[in-house]
Order: C-alpha cells, then sequence, then structure tokens
C-alpha cells in the first residue's frame, strides 16, 4: 500500500519500555492499592507548596503561559547556583534530550552512551539518524576511560547519567574533570543529574560548575525524582550560552504549561520538602540494604532513590510474584540486565511490604 514514508532511520527506533502502572495490577489481579516501587517516583508525592502554586494557577489556565518561564527559570538558578540566562526550561527532561539531539546531531553523526543507562538517550539519538556507538561498563559503573577511547571526530554528543540509572553509581569529580578535559570542544558532553540530590557520595561533582569554563558542557536536570512533580513534566538544561541560546532557537515557544511553571517554582523553593524527601530517601536504602542482606541477596549500592537487587534466574518469577501480592518493581529485562530487579524507595511501611513479599517468594 502506497503512503507517506518516514525517515529511514526511524525504523531502528527501539520503543521505549516504561514501568507497569498500578492500573495494570488492578485490572489484572484485582487488588485496589498496588504498591509502586518501579519508576522512582516520590513516595511523599508532590511538595505542598506545588500543590497549593498549582492550584493557584488553575484560574488563569485560558491564557498562554510564559514563553520565556522567567520565574521558573530564576527558582531554578538559584536552586542550581547559576544564572537563569543558562538555564533553558522544558516538559520534562526528554524534551530538554530531544532539543540537544536535533540542535546538535545530524544523520551519521555518532552519540556514545553507556552499556547501562537510560534508554531514551539511544531513542532521542536515533530520531535524528545518529549512529550510537555504547561504552562498555566498569562493572556497574560507567567506564570514563572506554568512552574516552571510543570517541572520535565522528563524536557528536556523550551521554553520561551522573549518577547512572539503572544501576545507582556515580562518577566522582576527577572522573568528570578526566571525561571533559579528554574530550575536544566539539564534542557535546551531557551529564544528565536527575538523580544528583540523592548522592551520598562524598567525592561527587555537579558538571553546573564547569559550564563557565566549558561551552561543550550541558547539564540536564528533573523535578520529577527529588521534588515530586514527574506527573507535571519539568526539566531543566543548564549550560553556557553557545548551548543555551542555540537550543533556544528551536525550543517550542509555549513548552510548558502553567500549572507547571508555578508548581516548579513553588517546588524549588520548598526546601523542607526536599531535606524530608532525602530522609526517607536514605532511611529506606538503609533499611533494604539491611533486609536485603538478611536474604542473601547482592545489591548494587546507590546514590538515588532506588536500588538493584540480584535476584538471579529466577528474577522473572520473583518479578510476577510479587505483582500477585500488590508490589510493583522493574524487572531489568529492557536494560539487558538480566536476573536483576529495580526496587524505588518507598515510605517505611511500603519498604517493609516489599520485604516481606520478597521474602514470601524467594
Amino acid at each position: 500500500m502506497k503512503g507517506p514514508k518516514p525517515a529511514p532511520w526511524i525504523g531502528k527506533i527501539p520503543a521505549y519500555v516504561p514501568g507497569t502502572s498500578k492500573d495494570t495490577v488492578t485490572e489484572r489481579y484485582g487488588i485496589k492499592n498496588p504498591i509502586k516501587l518501579a519508576s522512582n517516583e516520590n513516595p511523599l508525592g508532590p511538595s505542598p507548596a506545588a500543590l497549593e502554586a498549582a492550584d493557584a494557577a488553575r484560574a488563569g489556565m485560558h491564557l498562554y503561559p510564559d514563553p520565556d518561564a522567567l520565574e521558573l527559570r530564576a527558582a531554578a538558578a538559584a536552586f542550581f547556583r547559576c544564572r537563569s540566562d543558562q538555564i533553558v526550561a522544558g516538559n520534562g527532561s526528554d524534551e530538554i534530550l530531544d532539543l540537544l539531539c536535533r540542535a546538535y546531531l545530524v544523520p551519521g553523526r555518532e552519540v556514545i552512551i553507556p552499556a547501562l543507562t537510560f534508554s531514551y538517550y539511544r531513542i532521542a539519538s536515533l530520531v535524528c539518524g545518529a549512529e550510537v556507538v555504547v561504552s562498555a561498563m566498569d562493572g556497574f559503573a560507567v567506564d570514563v576511560d572506554d568512552i574516552i577511547e571510543r570517541a572520535s571526530e565522528k563524536t557528536g554528543i556523550v551521554f553520561v547519567a551522573n549518577p547512572n540509572n539503572p544501576t545507582g553509581t556515580c562518577l566522582k569529580q576527577a572522573d568528570i574533570l578526566k571525561l571533559v578535559s579528554a574530550l575536544p570542544p566539539e564534542t557535546l558532553i551531557v551529564l544528565d543529574e536527575a538523580y544528583a540530590a540523592f548522592v551520598r557520595e562524598k567525592g561527587f561533582m555537579s558538571a553546573v560548575k564547569l559550564i563557565d569554563e566549558h561551552s561543550n558542557v550541558a547539564t540536564i536536570h528533573t523535578l520529577s525524582k527529588s521534588h515530586g512533580l514527574a506527573g507535571l513534566r519539568v526539566g531543566f538544561c543548564v549550560a553556557g550560552e553557545p548551548v543555551i541560546s542555540t537550543i533556544s532557537r528551536i525550543k517550542p515557544p509555549f513548552n510548558m504549561n502553567i500549572m507547571a511553571l508555578k508548581a516548579g517554582a513553588a517546588a524549588l523553593g520548598d526546601k523542607e520538602f526536599l531535606k524530608q524527601t532525602l530522609e526517607v530517601t536514605w532511611q529506606g536504602l538503609d533499611y533494604l540494604y539491611e533486609e536485603v542482606g538478611r536474604l542473601g541477596l547482592a545489591y548494587v549500592p546507590s546514590q538515588t532513590n532506588f536500588v538493584l537487587i540480584h535476584i538471579g534466574e529466577r528474577y522473572l518469577r520473583v518479578y510476577e510474584e510479587l505483582l500477585k501480592r500488590g508490589i510493583i518493581t522493574r524487572a531489568m529485562t529492557s536494560f539487558g540486565l538480566d536476573g536483576y530487579l529495580r526496587v524505588s524507595i518507598g515510605l517505611p511501611g511500603e519498604n517493609e511490604a516489599f520485604v516481606r513479599a520478597l521474602r514470601e517468594v524467594l
């Protein structure tokens, strides 16, 4: 049948695989209130300040939102310790990834991504006809030396999630400085710091500190995890003037809705909520480390709000049995990590329910 033909590289794009939803578990198993520990969402819900701001914004939803996101960018500048003119706000960090790829990739240009990382880097790159080069991991950590070795004059972008998803590991300051100093200024280095707020590793450094001296460094941030706004989609690119002015040219004029703009600005100022989020996360991680260890299971120490647990050959059966008990985790099949489950940190009672269910099905 004749019809419009898409670009030839579109057929190479893999489908994004999301975590199992609560509605799916309710429909499949008849469980009214399943516990979702699959998508690294904030178990406390949204920031109260964000809720109040979003509610107040409802009356203005008949008006177009601020195309420049001035209030939100000012709040983000204070939070990330940079200038507001070094920020582009986006409809989630996914839109930021799309903007960077559209601006800096052409068919045939190469993108380097680690073997175990966020799948949307590959998708966004392939949409632009780029060739994806996969770098090896150093165990569960991103291997900076391997990235440097694979870089060439064809490399347009290097994507590094720091901390990394799904492994939960992070690169230290020395690793980031080594990567930035080794790559040429023509290569855009994108450091995705979606989970940076959760890091307890003392050697960690946000790459925001590098953007004044390195015009090829861009950082990505989101309010989905630490500030509980996954459903509103609030993300940022923080970079120097060349990158910011470039992606601003192709950013849709009204890319963020008014409720996201107002709630995002309020959430960034809600220091008490962020403090509570970190306390719940860190206490939950320590609890799961102890309980998982008691079950004789290995895990990867995490700098995020989730932990990667090694179940072994029966991991898919364990995953399904947990679903039947109303516990939603994330099987790592789509990431190429057979044998592992990724478990988001929940409220204390949710973490305890997971451990009880895991003990039953092992």
